[in-house]
């Protein structure tokens, strides 16, 4: 198996030219992100995933989970596993009572399902390091003083 590093979601954000929604995949230990384009429809299940918000009647995603815990299954992990013509191609795998299942999916749609099972997201390191970008990281501990210096600060402090 191909080696993979963990991500969160580190948001959702608009493209400025055509406000398109991209979400941000971070990992924490490299400060890089792997912007993913994903549709409007997709940003929203994502992010009612992310803010936890529970409709009356499941939505597809809700309806996907179900299903597969009413199989008494589980999904254990979503990986981001190649990239064809700027297309991202990811795998949902499920734990089955038979086994571990692979299955090929949207990688907005996989990660839509993470985010509500609590799973692990993860994108294969190769490609991960190929196409993400870095957090703009330069003084980032002159930004944690700074922050430390106006929590502490008063009006006393100035006369």
């Amino acid at each position: 198996m191909e080696k993979s590093i963990s991500v969160e979601v580190n948001g959702i954000r608009l493209e400025d030219e055509t406000d398109n929604p991209i979400i941000l995949l971070l990992d924490p230990i490299s400060n890089r992100v792997l912007p993913l384009w994903i549709g409007t429809i997709e940003a929203v299940a994502i992010a009612y995933a992310q803010e936890g918000v529970v409709h009356s009647r499941p939505q597809t995603h809700d309806l996907l989970v179900n299903i597969i815990e009413s199989l008494n299954a589980s999904i254990a992990e979503v990986c981001i596993v190649d990239i064809q013509n700027k297309t991202y191609f990811a795998e949902i795998k499920i734990i089955t009572l038979d086994g571990e299942v692979s299955l090929s999916a949207r990688p907005s749609d996989a990660i839509a399902l993470a985010l509500r099972t609590n799973s692990k997201i993860t994108v294969s390191t190769k490609l991960f390091f190929d196409n993400s970008i870095e957090l703009y990281s330069e003084n980032i501990e002159e930004i944690k003083e700074f922050k430390a210096f106006i929590e502490e600060i008063s009006p006393e402090d100035f006369l």
